[in-house]
C-alpha cells in the first residue's frame, strides 16, 4: 500500500471504519460558530444514547471504568458497568483507545491525531494534541535527523513528514500506552509514532527509530519484561529492547495484519490479528507458534483476567480463552456482535466494547456456554 493514499477500510480494523458512519443518535444541537469548527477543535455533542454507540475502547482506572467511541463520546462508570455517565469531551473525532497509568492519570487517542488527558480519574479531559500539531512535530524531528546525516532516508522521512504537514489533521491514531504517569508512547496510521517524558505537556515524534520503512500502520502496544512490542500492519511486529529508543522488526510467520498482542505468564506472548491469526512466543519474540483457530475471523483485543486466564474477542462476537497461557483456546459466544476491547471489572466480570456499545460477560458463563456445545 501506497504511503500517500488515503486510509481505507481495508488497511484499518473493520469496526473502525464503521466509526465514520452516522448513526443518528439524536444529540442536543450545537451552536452555528461550534459547527464551523473542525471536528477535532469541536466539543461532543451530549446524548442520551451515547452507551448505545459504537465503542472502540473500555479500559480500568482503579475500581471506575472508562470507554471512548465515535463522534468523541466518553463514558463513565463507578458500579462496574451497571450504569453509565457520559463525561464531557473536548473532541467531536472518533476515539481509537483509552488508558491510565494510575487511578487518576489517563490518556485517550483517536482520528485526527487528537490526543487526550485527564488528571480526575476520568471525570474531565483536556487536548493535548492534534494532528496538525502533530504532523509539525514530525517534520522537526525529521529536518533535525536529515541535518545531522543527510542521506536518501532522512531525505525520505523528511518528504513523509512535509506530506504529513500538507494533508493536514486526518491522520488517526490507534494504540496509546504509558509506562508511568510521565512516560508514553502513542503510535498510529502511516507509521506516526510519538513519545512523551512529562505526561504529555510535550510530545516528540520518534517514527525514525522505528524499523518501518514502508510507513506501515502501528495497531497495538505492549510492555513485557523490559521489552516495548508493536503490533502492525502486513506482519510487521516491531520490538525495542533498549526502552523505546530503537524498535526492530521481529521475524514472524505473520503475513496479515496484527491488530494486537497479549502477555501471558514470565516471557509468553501472543500477537493476534487478521482472519484470526494468533502466534504465540515464549522466548520475548526471537521464536514463534501458530496456535490453532477453528473460525477464520479477525481478532480485536485480548485481555488477561486477574486468575491467568487469557481472553482474545473476534468480529462475530465470540469471546475466546484460555486456561494454558495461549496454547490452545475454547470459544464462547455473547449477546454482543463486532467486539472491539475487553477489561475486567472489580467485581470479576469483563466489560466487552463494540458497534451495539457496552455489554458484560462472565468467564463462569462463557465456560458453561462451551460445556453446552461440546
Amino acid at each position: 500500500m501506497a504511503i500517500k493514499t488515503k486510509l481505507h477500510a481495508c488497511a484499518v480494523p473493520t469496526l473502525l471504519s464503521l466509526a465514520l458512519a452516522s448513526l443518528g443518535l439524536g444529540a442536543l444541537p450545537a451552536s452555528a460558530a461550534t459547527l464551523d469548527a473542525p471536528l477535532y477543535e469541536r466539543p461532543a455533542l451530549h446524548s442520551e444514547l451515547a452507551a448505545r454507540a459504537l465503542m472502540l475502547d473500555v479500559t480500568r482506572a482503579g475500581d471506575q471504568l472508562l470507554a471512548v467511541g465515535e463522534r468523541g463520546f466518553i463514558l463513565r462508570s463507578q458500579d462496574n458497568g451497571q450504569r453509565w455517565q457520559q463525561v464531557p469531551s473536548p473532541v467531536s473525532v472518533t476515539l481509537t483507545q483509552v488508558t491510565f497509568a494510575s487511578p487518576e492519570q489517563g490518556w485517550a487517542v483517536g482520528h485526527a491525531g487528537v490526543i487526550l488527558h485527564s488528571s480526575d480519574g476520568g471525570r474531565s479531559w483536556v487536548k493535548q494534541l492534534d494532528g496538525n500539531q502533530a504532523a509539525q512535530l514530525a517534520v522537526d524531528a525529521a529536518t533535525a535527523a536529515h541535518a545531522a546525516r543527510p542521506d536518501a532516508d532522512t531525505q525520505r522521512q523528511l518528504d513523509d513528514a512535509r506530506q504529513l504537514l500538507d494533508d493536514g489533521a486526518d491522520k488517526p491514531f490507534l494504540a496509546v500506552h504509558f509506562f508511568d504517569a510521565q512516560r508514553g508512547l502513542v503510535v498510529g496510521a502511516y507509521g506516526l509514532a510519538f513519545a512523551t517524558a512529562d505526561g504529555g505537556a510535550h510530545w516528540r515524534s520518534i517514527s525514525q527509530q522505528l524499523d518501518n520503512p514502508s510507513a506501515l500502520h502501528l495497531y497495538d502496544i505492549l510492555e513485557l519484561d523490559g521489552n516495548v512490542f508493536i503490533a502492525a500492519e502486513q506482519g510487521l511486529l516491531l520490538r525495542s529492547s533498549d526502552h523505546g529508543a530503537h524498535f526492530t522488526a521481529l521475524d514472524t510467520p505473520a503475513t496479515g495484519t496484527l491488530f494486537g498482542l497479549l502477555a501471558g505468564r514470565e516471557k509468553s506472548l501472543l500477537a493476534f490479528g487478521l482472519r484470526g491469526k494468533i502466534l504465540r512466543s515464549d522466548d520475548l519474540g526471537d521464536s514463534w507458534q501458530t496456535i490453532a483457530n477453528d473460525q477464520p475471523v479477525t481478532l480485536t483485543a485480548g485481555a488477561r483476567a486477574s486468575d491467568g486466564t487469557l481472553l482474545l474477542v473476534d468480529e462475530t462476537g465470540r469471546v475466546l480463552t484460555s486456561q494454558d497461557q495461549g496454547r490452545h483456546f475454547t470459544a464462547a459466544p455473547t449477546q454482543a456482535s463486532s467486539l472491539t476491547s475487553l477489561s475486567e471489572t472489580a467485581d470479576g466480570r469483563f466489560m466487552l466494547a463494540g458497534v451495539r456499545g457496552l455489554s458484560a460477560f462472565s468467564l463462569q458463563d462463557g465456560q458453561r456456554s462451551s460445556a453446552r456445545e461440546q
